[in-house]
């Protein structure tokens, strides 16, 4: 029985060769393949050196418009770049020229706030402010302990481009949001772009969902204003952060100059406003982002005037995932089309569920719309895609999984297939996430892609 299950899970990874589809065409068949599991549910728009190879929605029109959340940052890095060029203030402005009684305020800078490496708490973590206005806010910042000496570490901050936002304010003389319309949404026709999502009324408008499965689909919570503010209040749909990345492309907001530092990595992949990353040896910029209801990611070759714009209406969507196998097309190297070749019923997902472990990994493994989804522990979830009742593909990385019964019919072990290799687990608990001594360092071999995600809002 073993031996056979492996046998097909070697020959399952196989595949016939035809006629190479357009790169369109692939992109569309990978976006279609999770739109199919539930796993992409949106618009998306990918452009190369000016042409637009794809703009399209999945589930919802391809004009629709979405809360971007922490994309929001790099409109204020760029405008904080901008009124630097302006002569309005200085990367390195102390925070204490605008907030003269903030505790370590002079050891603060307005370069720190845009990298994160500040040390000022991150008001996400918990907060008791009764509101979020300017001086709330403050007062709430200055009870708060640094995290670390500023510039001495790299802590993801939302609280930091608060205080960017304020500034804004402060310089200008015109409220943050009129502030980001004069200077980027106004001037780029960004017309389906802006703050209050709340308060939007348009008939392409999106409903976020906090459960998104083929049976539930419940809405999720829409902030008020200011919401995330300058951290991550705007929404746009993908057509108009095309225009914004053909803007930044162009040097046409700030120059190549600011753009080349807001590029360049202080700590931790992070610059000002963009984390960096890398992709077959070329820089690849961007954010993501995420909160109620939305998902969003945008990614940029700036060498080779790639864009790749994703926004999602639920809070299961893995974009960055996505992003990675849409410059794998592009760039046409390997990437794994979600396949699932069957569905099993509750009683076989029921069977299949447990904690199965070893001395070096344990992997929780339980049921989630109608699908396994497998949790290493202290890693990301995977979905798994059935390709038989016993055999299973891992969405996002080339393994197999095997489940194997004993003499008495009973699962009671999983065998891992990577790279030619065998790893066995054994069911250990017919439930998961019980054991809570687990020692594991996750999937064999792999780690989590970090480069272009971060901490939703």
């Amino acid at each position: 029985m073993k031996q056979l299950i492996l046998i097909l899970l070697t020959l399952g990874s196989a595949g016939a060769s035809f006629a190479q589809p357009s790169t369109t065409a692939k992109i569309d068949t990978l976006l279609s393949a999770y739109a199919k599991i539930n796993q992409f549910n949106g618009a998306a728009l990918v452009a190369q050196k000016g042409k637009v190879l794809l703009h399209k929605g999945y589930g919802t029109s391809s004009a629709g418009i979405f809360q971007i959340y922490s994309i929001t940052k790099t409109f204020t890095s760029t405008l904080v770049l901008k009124l630097a060029e302006l002569h309005k203030l200085s990367i390195t402005d102390k925070l204490s020229k605008y907030y003269p009684n903030f505790p370590k305020g002079d050891s603060i800078t307005i370069e720190q706030l845009l990298s994160h490496t500040s040390g000022i708490y991150d008001y996400t973590h918990g907060n008791d402010m009764p509101d979020m206005q300017e001086q709330t806010f403050i007062n709430f910042l200055s009870k708060k302990e640094l995290d670390f000496p500023p510039g001495t570490n790299w802590s993801y901050s939302n609280s930091g481009y608060y205080l960017l936002g304020f500034i804004i304010q402060k310089v200008t003389g015109m409220p943050y949001e009129q502030a980001i319309h004069q200077y980027i949404l106004d001037p780029l026709k960004m017309t389906h772009s802006g703050f209050d999502f709340n308060g939007l009324e348009s008939p392409y408008k999106t409903i976020g969902y906090a459960t998104f499965t083929s049976k539930v689909k419940k809405p999720a919570v829409v902030y008020a204003a200011p919401g995330p503010y300058a951290a991550g209040a705007i929404y746009a749909t993908v057509g108009d952060m095309y225009k914004y990345h053909q803007a930044l492309q162009n040097f046409t907001i700030i120059s190549q100059a600011s753009m080349a530092k807001a590029y360049t990595p202080v700590k931790n992949n992070y610059g000002l406003g963009w984390i960096t990353s890398s992709f077959e040896n070329k820089q690849v910029v961007g954010h993501s982002g995420g909160a109620a209801g939305f998902r969003s990611n945008f990614v940029r070759i700036p060498e080779l005037d790639i864009c790749i714009i994703l926004l999602s209406n639920n809070e299961i969507a893995d974009l960055e995932r996505i992003t990675r196998k849409i410059m794998a097309i592009l760039f046409n190297t390997t990437y794994k089309i979600p396949v699932e070749r069957t569905l099993l019923h509750k009683e076989q997902l029921s069977a299949l569920s447990g904690t199965y472990a070893n001395s070096n990994l344990t992997v929780y493994i339980y049921s989630e719309d109608g699908r396994l989804v497998a949790l290493p522990a202290r890693q990301p979830k995977s979905t798994l895609l059935a390709q038989g009742d016993y055999l299973f593909d891992v969405d996002d990385i080339d393994i197999s999984l095997a489940f194997v019964k004993d003499s008495n019919d009973i699962v009671n072990e999983m065998i891992i297939h990577q790279d030619g290799k065998n790893v066995s687990t054994k069911r250990i608990h017919p439930n998961w996430g019980l054991l809570g001594n687990a020692t594991t360092v996750g999937w064999t071999g792999v780690q989590p892609d970090l480069a272009l995600t971060e901490d939703p809002n």
